[in-house]
């Protein structure tokens, strides 16, 4: 699953006049940044009404599809 969300962001110079948008999304650190991690298939989110409130991860199948497969299936039961 990907998700992706951006922001435009206007600012105004030292003369007051407008600058160009800047989006806030190729300002700030994502979380493929933080030192040390490593981000594989194998979760899906657990949704309540439209919204994220939980998460299904599963490990140890032959490969991260099989592993997202099966997260998305015990997410889709929840989700019922």
């Amino acid at each position: 699953m990907s998700a992706s969300v951006s922001y435009v962001v206007r600012t105004r110079t030292c003369s007051g006049a407008s600058a160009p948008p800047v989006s806030r999304q190729e300002q700030s650190p994502n979380l493929k940044d933080i030192p040390g991690t490593l981000f594989l298939a194998g979760g899906a989110p657990v949704t309540a009404k439209g919204a994220p409130v939980a998460g299904v991860g599963v490990a140890g199948a032959p490969s991260g599809d099989l592993d997202e497969k099966y997260a998305r299936a015990g997410a889709a039961a929840l989700n019922k």
